[in-house]
């Protein structure tokens, strides 16, 4: 069985309007929800063998502070512009390229591309809304043998966790 985890980045700042999009950082709220979602998926035993992640600032900031909690290494991380620039189709060709020694894997991105890519895997013809908060993380279980078998309506919706709720 694969597992795809789905973490959008968390909250990114508006404070510096002459920044780009991709320059854009994580708020205070972000630098605090990030590491809480890594330590929840090391609380669970759910660390993914590898993070494929946008390298957008708000996103890099939210790997790097994610991967530290969860207690897992750099080397774990790879950095994809497809994850920012691209599609749902980017996503998908990221999951199908990955290594079947890996069971397990996790993509850091953006809205909307993040909840459509959810949404396009559990579902079949028909799309499925998965609304996903800042930092929300959607683990989905696929039955494929192979990454190369993951495709739209391939996987189900395993559980979904956002910060407000570890927060409490």
């Amino acid at each position: 069985m694969k597992q795809i985890l789905l973490l959008r980045h968390a909250k990114s700042s508006w404070s510096e309007p002459g920044l780009s999009d991709f320059e854009r950082p994580l708020a205070e709220r972000g630098l605090n929800d990030a590491p809480r979602m890594g330590q929840f998926v090391r609380e669970i035993g759910y660390q993914p063998a590898v993070i494929y992640s946008s390298p957008a600032k708000r996103a890099v900031q939210t790997t790097k502070l994610f991967s530290e909690s969860a207690e897992m290494s750099e080397d774990q991380i790879q950095w994809n512009e497809d994850l920012y620039y691209g599609s749902m189709k980017d996503y998908i060709e990221q999951i199908q390229a990955a290594s079947d020694e890996h069971e397990r894997l996790m993509m850091v991105g953006h809205n909307p591309i993040i909840e459509n890519t959810a949404g396009l895997l559990a579902g079949s013809e028909h799309k499925i809304a998965v609304r996903m908060p800042t930092a929300a993380l959607v683990c989905l279980e696929s039955f494929a043998n192979s990454w190369g078998e993951v495709m739209q309506g391939t996987c189900q919706i395993k559980w979904m966790m956002i910060p407000k709720i570890l927060r409490t």
